[in-house]
């Protein structure tokens, strides 16, 4: 019967989902979502894991979207062992695009300073453009490519590329502000690879098992890759209303509430191209300045303390030379 697998989905024209394939991307989408729901835990001040600043978490998302992207080339060849369909295909843009479309537009409306501007739907749909000019190439050209493509963004930028038009690019001195930003570069390089592992895949379908059922109690996953999109498009909107409804039930933790705003204020003072040190020394500062306010009393933004923490950030300032003495240190250090 396994035998016969290819033959059936070639004679009907259309491949058949392998569903260890499916299971992987099941996989994904649950430790996308567990990293999403700690994101919202702590936007919402509910947790004060450092989600944007932590090099563990910042490896998880790397991870999960490195993967995503890898399984989606990986896919896109599998999806042309039986021959290219532009109607499949052309289907397969258009609800990307839409998808897209709807992330950027959803964000833009709750969260306009930081708003998805190209994420990873954009950059797999822009992939997927790419996608039928880079199969033509021999594999050993596309190993290159995604080794160039992986290490271009960390060797040159340019100012010239700052601003949200050049953003998809990956190559601004500094980057535009953005809860999910997944550029070109250095983000095509897992596509190119899942493009390079999907060749021989393809060709090898029966014997890898890929096409072989999948136990019984793992089926699930299978069943929640198949729907990927449309898990994407849902579950985000959901988690972050139970963050939202969890955090107005939760009693404020000052605690929570003061590593929030020192992870908060570190990304951001990062993202201008300070030092971790320096970002360390410099929101500490400006906490400990603020400590006895009582600005931690609350989750949301109170116009009262503005003016305080206005003071506190024009005294902590580091100076231009980069002398990490002046500032006074965190008292929690």
């Amino acid at each position: 019967m396994a035998d016969s697998l290819p033959q059936r989905e070639y004679a009907e024209g259309r491949p058949q989902r392998l569903p260890l394939i499916d299971a992987v991307r099941g996989l994904l989408l649950l430790a996308m979502a567990s990293y999403h729901f700690s994101w919202d835990l702590a936007n919402v001040r509910l947790v004060s894991w450092g989600v944007a600043v932590d090099p563990a978490w910042r490896a998880y998302a790397a991870a999960i979207a490195g993967g995503f992207l890898l399984m989606s080339g990986l896919s896109f060849r599998l999806a042309e062992r039986g021959g290219f369909d532009p109607l499949r295909y052309g289907v397969r843009l258009v609800r990307l695009a839409l998808a897209a479309a709807a992330v950027s537009i959803g964000t833009y409306l709750v969260f306009p300073d930081a708003w998805v501007f190209f994420g990873i739907l954009h950059m797999m749909l822009l992939a997927s453009l790419l996608a039928p000019l880079l199969v033509r190439l021999p594999d050993v050209l596309l190993v290159l490519l995604a080794a160039a493509a992986l290490t271009l963004p960390h060797v040159w930028r340019s100012p010239a590329f700052d601003g949200i038009g050049w953003g998809f690019l990956g190559l601004a001195e500094t980057p535009p502000v953005s809860n999910d930003l997944v550029p070109l570069f250095p983000w095509i390089a897992p596509y190119i690879v899942g493009l390079v592992a999907g060749g021989p895949l393809a060709r090898r379908e029966t014997g890898w098992g890929g096409a072989r059922p999948l136990p019984r109690g793992s089926r699930w996953l299978a069943w929640l890759g198949r729907h990927s999109l449309a898990f994407y498009l849902l579950h985000q909107p959901i988690l972050y209303g139970l963050a939202v409804g969890l955090a107005a039930l939760i009693p404020v933790d000052p605690a929570v509430q003061r590593a929030s705003f020192v992870a908060d204020c570190r990304a951001e003072y990062e993202r201008h191209g300070a030092t971790p040190e320096m970002s360390d020394r410099f929101c500490g500062c400006v906490a400990t300045s603020v400590d006895d306010t009582g600005i931690w009393a609350s989750r949301d933004s109170d116009p009262a303390f503005e003016p305080l923490l206005a003071t506190a950030v024009q005294a902590c300032q580091v100076p231009p030379a980069g002398d990490l003495s002046d500032p006074a240190p965190d008292s929690d250090d």
